[in-house]
């Protein structure tokens, strides 16, 4: 506790309130039932009081102390009341218990308290930076213009840094989008998909970049495939996300070898690549939001893919191995 816990009126209360039932215990006659049973049953009520305040340590303080002062009237009555003494005794841990739990509680409520108002805060951040990254968009476009104007107008060194905002105002407008579809997702709309089919359409779409840097892409589809209920199109952007990562990781006759398979109920989609692989530290920052290796990359690719496949349902797991290779794993709920 903190010295301004001295300052608040619970601490007092529950200070005063063990003190005036002790001293009950103690003022009352020993063959008097009626009083101690009373008195013994109100020390619950300092202890619930402290457990809510303060927490797991406050209610495991205040029982504690609750069952020093009460353990003198325990071996006054054991002594005197043998029939008693089972049940006088038998107070001292359910006084720890109410304590314990009573705090625990109050200690998760507390948290989830303080995660709802950092849910609520992050929530607002984050409509206010979309609002602004919308508004951004606009005059991204009339620089790009006029420095499209510019470039078709100048030759020489001039036409050059035309050029050069061109390319950097398009790199800002994909961190801009990028970053709209993160904070902004577009609603599901389901249907029955094989992913067999969504990653064929990814690997014909990339098929130009893979052949650019002599990477080979290996398919290997299971007969008579389970389809999910799933979104085509956001999928096709989280496998065309693990899929580019995979061919810009590889060198000249790199390997990457996509599969697909059914594991107990769920479908697997896997994407595994034979290049230098990820540093077990750098691994855990891949999904964390603008965390990026590549130069000129938003750092927001993972990330959306991460909450894609979460709300489809699913998990994406990254598994690699320096100097071996990266394994991406998504895996989604049969269609109901």
């Amino acid at each position: 506790m903190s010295r301004s816990v001295w300052r608040q009126p619970e601490f007092w209360t529950t200070i005063a309130a063990a003190l005036v039932l002790t001293a009950g215990h103690y003022v009352a006659p020993t063959h008097d039932s009626f009083w101690h049973d009373l008195f013994r049953r109100l020390y619950y009520l300092p202890i619930i009081l402290a457990g809510f305040r303060y927490g797991f340590k406050g209610g495991l303080i205040t029982s504690g102390a609750v069952s020093v002062l009460y353990l003198p009237h325990v071996l006054v009555t054991a002594a005197t009341l043998t029939r008693q003494a089972s049940e006088v005794v038998f107070e001292i841990p359910l006084y720890l218990l109410v304590g314990i739990v009573t705090g625990t509680l109050s200690d998760r409520q507390r948290e989830a308290g303080a995660s709802v108002l950092r849910t609520e805060r992050l929530k607002t951040l984050g409509e206010l930076a979309a609002g602004m990254a919308h508004e951004v968009k606009n005059p991204l476009a009339a620089i790009r213009s006029s420095a499209q104007i510019l470039r078709d107008r100048v030759s020489g060194k001039e036409a050059e840094f035309a050029g050069i905002i061109v390319s950097e105002v398009d790199r800002v407008d994909k961190v801009v989008k990028d970053f709209l579809d993160y904070a902004r997702p577009a609603p599901l709309r389901r249907e029955a998909t094989r992913l067999s089919r969504v990653l064929d359409s990814c690997i014909e779409l990339l098929g130009p970049v893979a052949a650019e840097r002599g990477v080979a892409i290996n398919r290997h589809w299971p007969a008579g495939e389970t389809e999910v209920s799933a979104d085509a199109n956001q999928l096709r952007q989280v496998f065309i996300n693990l899929l580019l990562n995979a061919i810009q990781a590889l060198p000249p006759r790199g390997q990457v070898d996509v599969s697909v398979a059914k594991v107990g109920k769920e479908m697997r989609a896997v994407v595994a690549d034979n290049g230098p692989g990820i540093a077990p530290d750098r691994l855990q920052q891949v999904f964390k939001p603008f965390y990026t290796t590549k130069p000129g990359g938003a750092g927001l690719g993972m990330s959306i893919a991460q909450r894609i496949v979460s709300e489809h349902g699913g998990r994406l797991l990254l598994e690699s191995w320096p100097g071996k290779g990266t394994v991406a794993t998504v895996v989604l709920p049969p269609a109901r």
